[in-house]
């Protein structure tokens, strides 16, 4: 494991992948923080035995820019929340897969990391509601990815497209509710250059429509 010594004779170290290290515990997390001072991304995807609590050692690590906690299905909202009131001032956080993190969870990201500019849930719990909690305050943010958020209808999408002007890129893939209506709208946003929209049920003349939807903008 992840011991104090460890830790410590690393110390000038800026980027760290722990990916699908299943024996990485709370316990490690806490030795991490308090020896990695200079930590700019660290990667926790797939690390199972993390639970919110750890998240707690990880929320006063001011130079940490990117952090993944990908498929990390013990994280709930509790952790966002330590994240969020702690001292981080991060530009990416990707929670995709961690089905306990649901609507609260964007609520205390609005409050604590507003300046995020890529932020990924796929698969994460989470409805309109909660995109409604988020877009006021997230006015830097350029990436989204919502995929397999089954929950977000064209509603959530409006709300999307009137606060989050930045917005370069927006992952809707398995997004079964949305509508010709509420793509009309995301395309609307004046800097899109990505858009995925895989696994979305169309009929025949929806898929014409949009086509003249997306076309010009991409085209030209």
């Amino acid at each position: 494991g992840m011991t104090r010594s460890a830790a410590e004779g690393c110390l000038g170290l800026e980027q760290l992948t722990l990916q699908d290290c299943q024996k990485l515990s709370d316990l490690s997390l806490k030795h991490l923080a308090r020896g990695l001072g200079r930590l700019r991304q660290l990667n926790l995807s797939f690390c199972g035995g993390i639970s919110d609590a750890g998240l707690l050692h990880l929320s006063h690590m001011s130079s940490l820019r990117s952090l993944n906690l990908r498929s990390c299905d013990n994280i709930s909202d509790t952790g966002i929340m330590h994240l969020a009131m702690g001292s981080l001032r991060l530009s990416g956080l990707d929670v995709s897969f961690c089905d306990k993190v649901g609507d609260q969870s964007l609520a205390y990201i609005a409050q604590g990391l507003d300046g995020l500019r890529s932020l990924s849930l796929c698969s994460c719990h989470i409805s309109d509601e909660g995109i409604n909690r988020m877009v006021r305050q997230m006015h830097g943010l350029r990436t989204l990815n919502i995929g397999q958020c089954v929950r977000i209808t064209d509603k959530g999408l409006e709300l999307i497209a009137e606060h989050l002007s930045q917005l370069t890129g927006i992952d809707l893939y398995g997004c079964t509710r949305i509508t010709k209506r509420g793509l009309e709208r995301i395309t609307q946003l004046p800097c899109l250059k990505v858009l995925n929209l895989g696994l979305w049920e169309m009929t025949e003349s929806e898929k014409v429509s949009v086509t003249e939807i997306l076309l010009p903008r991409y085209i030209d």
